[in-house]
């Protein structure tokens, strides 16, 4: 039954149905959370191609059960501010096209300017918004808005061709979300669009089944996510437009292509090869679909689909932040986790993972995260940093901290990529939890080239030890890493109970070097106790970072530079603790809570002849004695 634009339905004819189904656009088909992890199943003939995200559009906004790519992320955010789709639609309604693209709408106007604000209109995340609000209210407005859209964007965008090849318009990404998005809003619209609609559609789709098998179709294979997503828009495709010319051929390709980055862009313990960590939910949510598509539609889907997604969810949980989002690391945005990992349980009818209390290792991705436990006030990220370049920033050795649920040291993030701050800050060592050895940075992340070529770094996890009362990482970084001038540098990180969190560098170096140990803090309420050397920030309860010893200090610069939150950038402290050492050097830093005007312990270093040892002496705890040695940490007395 079709809804009239008051909210009342209309009868549609026994052949207008069969029409519909023909055409397999019609509202065939429900999965509730997943189908058995097993054997694919065949739908039913009379019912036509099984659409299986009904029952998700029902309880999620379009933009939380389909998590963006990032850079299609961060336009979103600067354009319109908002996933809700009530947002979305009103933000188009209201003029938001018009104001950014012309009017009329210059489907091109920034593609040699600005191609992320290009190629985010031309990819129309913002259409199924309002077939999702037209399922829910039966307002047929909704459609109407939508198809006049789809209708200028076809009239404005005819299919390439050998006189007019194609622009950025009609080639990689751009068509892989349009066939995604036009695919809900056929479905969503269901028997609500009209019969000249649904083909208008259907002949709009067909050119893109042609494009996608022309480009992704024939592409080398690879690990970049844009081709893991050009198969998901095949299987689309392929599953529920059967009678698209092509679409045994859309299938086959597409789970071949599914299959290749299951078995090489996804390492053994969840990690992606790509390194990003904003990424990780538009990653699992290809595989989460292209196996609901499958098993619910007759095709079998890649081999080890289910554990890889049981792996997924599993790093989605353990990563996550104290607030549910995922680390604004490398080119990243701070992605929210839960609509992701609900829906990785559903599918794996309740195997899937919720957020994770514990220390985790994830030794192929080499990083870490360090909890504390029962209490769970603190949460530590430690990122090797074994790839650098591409999406990957210059980051190595770096670590985010959260005290409470509130942040005190973030990785500086990303930006819109077409923010000229890409280059010149935040892909930059600069930019990151990490030190500077005699000024240097990345020069490859460091230059104006705003793709660097990936590489594979030593730069690793090398020590990981979780006992009663501590946990400890070690990360290594050769001196042989251009970045380092020379110098083999260690940083060691102790979490102790619930109690503080330890920093030890050791630069195992010849001849004297200048080291610039950089905090990257969330806003500006940070001061510096010039007498102690220690760094207060305040609003995080009091947080202190004490230096071991402050004698050895030269210098600490505190000074604002930008920092992505949220997709704004905004400015925020970065401190800059400055010393000079001949040889072998050590620096160690404690964080520890306290009041804003009075630090929560007092902390020294003494070299021994066995390592380092390091004291903290507090009120609430007494004391404290941690021996650093032979690439390890013990401690002494607690």
């Amino acid at each position: 039954m079709r809804r009239a634009p008051g909210g009342r339905r209309d009868p549609v004819s026994p052949d207008r149905r069969g029409f519909l189904r023909d055409l397999a656009v019609g509202t065939a088909g429900l999965a509730v959370g997943g189908a058995t992890a097993g054997a694919a199943r065949r739908p039913s003939q009379e019912r036509g191609p099984v659409f299986p995200f009904h029952a998700h559009a029902s309880r999620y906004d379009i933009g939380a059960y389909l998590p963006k790519d990032q850079g299609g992320k961060f336009i979103q955010m600067a354009l319109v501010g908002s996933e809700a789709d009530a947002a979305v639609v009103d933000a188009i309604r209201g003029g938001v096209l018009e104001r950014t693209y012309g009017d009329p709408i210059g489907w091109r106007r920034f593609e040699n300017s600005a191609i992320e604000r290009s190629v985010w209109l031309n990819r129309f995340y913002y259409l199924p918004p309002f077939a999702r609000l037209f399922r829910l209210t039966g307002d047929r407005r909704f459609l109407d808005d939508m198809m006049r859209i789809v209708s200028r964007w076809t009239a404005d965008n005819p299919r390439p061709t050998a006189s007019a090849p194609a622009t950025h318009i009609w080639r990689d990404m751009q068509v892989a979300w349009r066939s995604i998005h036009l695919s809900w809003c056929s479905y969503l619209g269901g028997e609500g669009l009209r019969v000249e609609e649904q083909l208008a559609i259907s002949r709009l789709l067909q050119d893109h089944a042609d494009v996608l098998l022309a480009g992704f179709g024939r592409q080398p294979l690879n690990e970049f996510n844009h081709q893991s997503h050009g198969a998901l828009a095949m299987l689309y495709l392929g599953t529920l437009f059967p009678n698209l010319a092509g679409a045994a051929s859309l299938r086959q390709t597409a789970v071949a292509i599914l299959s290749h980055h299951l078995d090489r862009a996804f390492f053994a313990d969840g990690g992606n090869v790509e390194q990003m960590f904003g990424y990780y939910p538009f990653e699992a949510h290809i595989f989460r679909d292209a196996y609901l598509l499958c098993v619910n539609n007759g095709v079998e889907p890649p081999a080890g689909t289910v554990p890889a997604l049981k792996r997924m969810a599993a790093f989605l949980a353990a990563v996550a932040q104290p607030d549910g989002t995922m680390p604004q690391v490398n080119d990243s945005y701070e992605m929210p986790v839960d609509p992701t990992l609900e829906t990785l349980d559903g599918v794996l009818r309740g195997e899937g993972a919720r957020r994770v209390e514990a220390s985790t290792r994830f030794p192929d991705t080499q990083i870490a995260v360090l909890r504390d436990s029962p209490g769970r006030k603190w949460y530590v990220l430690a990122n090797a940093a074994q790839t650098i370049g591409a999406h990957a920033h210059a980051g190595r050795l770096a670590l985010n901290v959260w005290f409470n649920g509130k942040p005190v040291l973030v990785d500086s993030g990303c930006c819109d990529y077409d923010d000229p701050a890409l280059v010149t800050w935040f892909r930059t060592t600069g930019a990151h939890n990490t030190v500077m050895i005699d000024g240097r940075s990345d020069r490859a992340t460091s230059s104006d080239v705003l793709w660097a070529p990936r590489r594979q770094t030593a730069n690793r996890i090398s020590a990981w030890d979780v006992g009663e009362d501590h946990v400890y990482c070690r990360m290594h970084s050769p001196a042989e890493e251009e970045t380092n001038a020379g110098v083999a540098w260690s940083r060691s990180i102790a979490l102790v109970r619930d109690l503080f969190v330890v920093i030890h560098d050791c630069f195992e170096a010849v001849g004297a070097h200048h080291y610039k140990v950089l905090f990257r803090f969330p806003s500006r309420g940070v001061v510096v106790n010039r007498m102690s050397k220690s760094l207060v920030v305040e609003g995080a309860d009091g947080v202190h970072i004490l230096p071991a010893a402050p004698e050895a200090i030269e210098d600490i610069a505190l000074t604002l530079a930008p920092l992505s939150v949220k997709g704004a950038t905004i400015s925020a402290p970065v401190a800059a603790c400055s010393f000079k050492r001949d040889g072998i050097a050590h620096s160690l830093f404690v964080i520890v809570p306290g009041a804003d005007d009075e630090p929560g312990a007092t902390v020294r270093q003494t070299a021994t002849g066995d390592g380092i040892v390091l004291s903290v002496a507090s009120e609430r705890f007494g004391e404290a004695v941690l021996l650093f040695t032979g690439g390890r940490m013990r401690i002494v007395r607690l």
